[in-house]
């Protein structure tokens, strides 16, 4: 039986002369971080619901789901006709549009904290506006973010987020302005007794009992603080109107992107009018050449209207539970020490760790641990891809479209995939 390396060189013979490629023309070979794979890129060619296929013909179900914007699924016919229809008419028209208006009053309908809001075109564009808005507003410089917490690549947002170091270009007068803490409310609490403190931005889908996210925004409304829920993953997942309507915790401003944009690029900033309006002449000038553009304005209104219309958050959660309970149980089955959790769509697989680990709420999120080298998390990547799963063997994002054979399926593969790794490695 060839290892599970011969088996990866094998199937993907294509994406392997096309990575070599790659090298040459992008840094490390990718267009994102997280697409990096070793020894070589795979190459996806289309999708259709909870499916794709590679350049090699390879079949996958698919748990990475446009990096968690397509609860929908691949080419929902849907959002395929409404981009279609708006390509045949102009894809940039350099003025307003009806469409626009149509978008954001949806976002208003459906978000509890959105009184106004100001498109933008991704999650880190969105968090960049906040920052300058809190500050803008509150005429504060200092803004308070968790360890680990990933709000974007901008330089400010960036800050003691994973992969963080001094080499990669973040000055230090920028890092001043950043306060990051564990997720210690007592910790929080001692450093808004500062004054300079703008505002505390918190990760909406970093997955922790809520009374913690309760907690903060007490203590911020005691403080006369802002508080900004970066919604780009949980906006539109963990519900209709995102983690802030599951918990019924509402924050001053909230910042979303991926679903909200029906799989294209597009973000927004949204909240407090009275915040949100610091965007005018003699404050916060904001251009942008594809702001709130008609075609990924048209894919998102017709996503916010299926959402609406149709149990898509409820459909979605259904099959992460089933994924999630079926994963213990082989867990339990193989004598693996491993836990799988999370909340909503997506569930986590924690390996290896001596930490208590909550179904829904994970581990203590101020301990980085994971019992598994690198270099095995990095051959359980390799078999999950050879076993036709795509994604990440540690983390599946869910879309709608997941049918429960579908996860019967997946459950076999990973099963599989487990095995071919202790044939190689003490698992």
């Amino acid at each position: 039986m060839p290892s599970i390396d011969q088996r990866f060189y094998e199937l993907h013979k294509k994406s392997a002369t096309v990575s070599q490629k790659s090298e040459e023309l992008f840094p490390d070979g990718v267009t994102h971080d997280s697409r990096k794979i070793s020894p070589f890129r795979i190459y996806m060619d289309h999708g259709l619901g909870p499916r794709k296929w590679d350049i090699d013909g390879n079949e996958y179900i698919d748990y990475r789901t446009g990096h968690g914007s397509m609860i929908l699924g691949q080419a929902h016919p849907a959002i395929v006709n409404a981009v279609s229809k708006q390509v045949s008419k102009g894809t940039h028209l350099s003025s307003s549009t009806e469409l626009e208006v149509k978008w954001g009053d949806l976002v208003t309908k459906l978000v509890p904290s959105a009184q106004k809001l100001r498109f933008v075109n991704s999650g880190t564009e969105a968090v960049m506006m906040a920052f300058r808005m809190v500050r803008a507003y509150s005429g504060k410089t200092n803004i308070i973010k968790f360890h680990n917490a990933f709000h974007g690549w901008a330089d400010g947002p960036f800050v003691a987020a994973e992969g963080d170091n001094n080499q990669n270009g973040i000055t230090k007068s920028t890092r001043d302005t950043i306060t990051v803490l564990p997720y210690d409310i007592s910790k929080v609490e001692d450093a808004l007794n500062k004054d300079n403190i703008a505002a505390v931005i918190f990760q909406g889908n970093q997955v922790m009992d809520p009374n913690f996210i309760k907690q903060l925004r007490e203590l911020t409304l005691n403080t006369n603080t802002i508080l900004i829920f970066d919604e780009v993953v949980s906006g539109f997942r963990w519900s209709n109107g995102g983690m802030q309507e599951l918990y019924n915790v509402i924050p001053d401003v909230t910042t979303m992107a991926k679903i909200l944009a029906g799989g294209l690029p597009g973000g927004c900033v949204a909240g407090r009018a009275d915040i949100i309006d610091t965007i005018a002449p003699n404050k916060i000038r904001h251009p942008g050449t594809f702001n709130a553009n008609p075609v990924s304005a048209a894919a998102g209104a017709t996503a916010l209207e299926i959402l609406i219309n149709e149990n898509i958050c409820e459909t979605a959660d259904k099959r992460a539970l089933q994924l999630k309970e079926g994963l213990n149980e082989l867990f339990s089955k193989l004598e693996i020490n491993a836990t799988a959790y999370g909340v909503s769509s997506i569930v986590h697989v924690l390996f290896g760790s001596d930490q208590e680990c909550d179904i829904n709420y994970g581990p203590n999120p101020n301990l980085d641990e994971n019992g598994y080298s690198k270099d095995i998390v990095n051959l359980l990547h390799r078999s999950f891809i050879n076993e036709g799963l795509w994604g990440n063997p540690l983390s599946f994002i869910l879309s709608a479209t997941h049918t429960k054979d579908d996860i019967e399926i997946t459950l076999q593969k990973y099963k599989n995939v487990l095995l071919n790794l202790r044939d190689e490695v003490s698992i």
